[in-house]
């Protein structure tokens, strides 16, 4: 009996490492490990956003990665919006002790990266004084197949996310107060699944309405190890006309996966391109054209 015992113990310490080793967690991944996602207004804006940038992110054992980033946000008049943002590849270089701690296959490499499609509801909106309410869904697709270089971009993952906020107006200041929470769906290889609470909070200031600055702390809580980062990010932006916008921001990782991250996007407001549903103003029917 001891002796089945032992082997049934044994089998299932083996079963445990096995599973260890497909997990796929920010302090089990490269620098470019299951970041948290961006907080955003819960309302839609007035203009087509197309945003073309990059990210640079060194990790704490001196990793490196570079993504070239891409998002488009389509707003189906007040209410809804709809996106589509990625990264084709990312360029990644591995340190001399990761390589070895990870047992990489190579040292260095371009690994292709991940895509998500998604949207995002205006749920609640009480008027000026009160907060607006909104819901955002995205799915991310499974394009990557490098995950013996522990890079986190082959599993299929999902977000289920309310978002919550009020701007404040002071003659020609604009202050965004923001909230989120959510629940975040990855799956992790032949482990199956993990789950997380999402979370998140920000303040953006516009001034002039030319010049915005942004500080805003996020971060998740899963259930595993290694999946509980916190991201603290600043980022500020000058509206160069009234339909280009340079914005640049810098991101600090702590707990699980530290890392650095500096952020380069080049926004084009462009003019709504989706077939509208609802006036911004409120006051005109349904399938009335905004002007």
């Amino acid at each position: 009996m001891n002796r089945r015992a032992l082997l049934l113990g044994i089998t299932l310490l083996a079963t445990a490492a096995s599973a260890r080793s497909t997990w796929m967690n920010p302090g089990t991944m490269g620098a470019n490990a299951v970041s948290g996602f961006p907080i955003e207004a819960p309302w839609t804006e007035k203009y087509t956003l197309l945003q073309v940038g990059a990210h640079a992110q060194y990790g704490w054992n001196y990793d490196t990665s570079i993504l070239p980033q891409l998002r488009l946000v389509t707003p189906f008049g007040k209410w809804v919006s709809a996106y589509m943002e990625g990264s084709p590849v990312e360029f990644w270089w591995s340190s001399p002790q990761t390589f070895t701690d990870w047992q990489l296959t190579r040292q260095q490499g371009i690994a292709k990266a991940d895509l998500r499609f998604g949207f995002k509801f205006l749920l609640a909106d009480f008027g000026e004084l009160l907060p607006k309410i909104g819901f955002r869904a995205l799915t991310k697709s499974t394009t990557g197949k490098d995950y013996a270089d522990r890079r986190f971009t082959d599993g299929p993952a999902y977000l289920l996310e309310f978002l919550v906020g009020e701007r404040l107006k002071f003659n020609r200041l604009e202050l965004d107060l923001l909230g989120m929470g959510g629940y975040w769906i990855w799956q992790q290889g032949e482990a199956g699944q993990n789950d997380a609470i999402t979370w998140g909070l920000a303040a953006s200031l516009r001034a002039f309405e030319r010049l915005s600055a942004e500080l805003q702390v996020r971060g998740y809580v899963g259930w595993q190890k290694d999946d509980k980062p916190v991201i603290a990010g600043l980022k500020a932006g000058v509206l160069l006309t009234d339909w280009l916008e340079l914005s640049l921001g810098v991101n600090v990782g702590f707990r699980d996966a530290p890392r650095v991250e500096g952020l380069l996007y080049v926004n084009l407001r462009l003019p709504l391109l989706a077939p509208l549903l609802f006036d911004f103003s409120g006051k005109a029917p349904l399938l009335a054209p905004v002007g």
